[in-house]
């Protein structure tokens, strides 16, 4: 156990059982969002998977800027 570890069980221990709850959910939050990281860190997400498949796949061969203008009504 390194020195951090060993100071964090130092910090729970000293805490009342309510505040304990509260860091509970903290660590729940915690461990989920580093879950993906930990598990294999070149999987995409779900939206990155979804915007990587969509790369490329315009078909209206309009530019950014036609496509502005028509969205600000400027034709």
């Amino acid at each position: 156990m390194n020195a951090t570890q060993t100071k964090i069980i130092e910090m729970l221990e000293s805490l009342p059982e309510e505040a304990l709850d509260e860091v509970k959910v903290f660590l729940d939050f915690v461990s989920w969002r580093y879950q993906r990281s930990v598990r294999n860190p070149q999987a995409l997400s779900r939206g990155e998977a979804m915007v990587a498949a969509m790369v490329g796949k315009g078909t209206s061969g309009l530019t950014t800027d036609e496509i502005m203008q028509m969205t600000r009504g400027e034709e």
